[in-house]
């Protein structure tokens, strides 16, 4: 989050704005946005598409590596890390930045006891368990996944997973959907 919070200090400075002139434009308080840029709070994706509008730049901006080649990232370099909302899931981002790709890959960390209402959006997803163990339920029927176990369903069934294990799963995910778009429905 400090990368994050510097680029926005960067982008507000670039207009000439102080943090006050953002604040009254996205609706954030001063304080919290003076801890963001300081890399002391972390920034939920509404709050930063909030931030975005204001400053006129897209999303995705923060989210793409900062230089090299957007077709391979290496092992061992830094991944982008995100959490939506408030959600417990981590999202480490494993592709590039790619404006006309199609899929979303991304590794999902499910805390201990993770449970989340069923959701839709359009697209497809697959899915392949590295940690721990989860149910994947998709309408009303339900899957218990382990290690090694994969699914691949069309994300316009109402779907989700829960953690059911004892530590922490991990889940390798690629979808059609973007995850930084938007455009996924709790269904309850």
């Amino acid at each position: 989050m400090q990368e994050i919070g510097r680029r926005v200090r960067e982008f507000r400075q670039r207009k000439g704005w102080t943090l006050e002139e953002l604040s009254a434009r996205c609706g954030l308080s001063v304080s919290f946005l003076s801890q963001v840029e300081r890399g002391l709070s972390s920034l939920s994706i509404s709050s930063l598409q909030a931030i975005c509008q204001a400053l006129g730049i897209p999303i995705t901006h923060f989210f793409a590596p900062p230089s090299g080649n957007s077709l391979v990232l290496k092992a061992g370099s830094p991944r982008t890390r995100i959490r939506i909302e408030d959600s417990q899931v981590t999202y480490s981002l494993l592709s590039g930045p790619m404006p006309e790709r199609l899929l979303e890959a991304f590794i999902a960390e499910f805390p201990v006891g993770y449970k989340h209402p069923l959701v839709t959006h359009p697209g497809e997803e697959f899915g392949y368990l590295l940690e721990g163990e989860v149910v994947l339920r998709v309408e009303e029927e339900e899957f218990r996944l382990q290690p090694g176990d994969s699914f691949h369903i069309l994300s316009t069934q109402p779907h989700t997973i829960y953690n059911v294990g004892d530590k922490p799963a991990k889940l390798l995910w690629v979808m059609t959907h973007k995850l930084l778009e938007g455009g996924i429905k709790t269904d309850g």
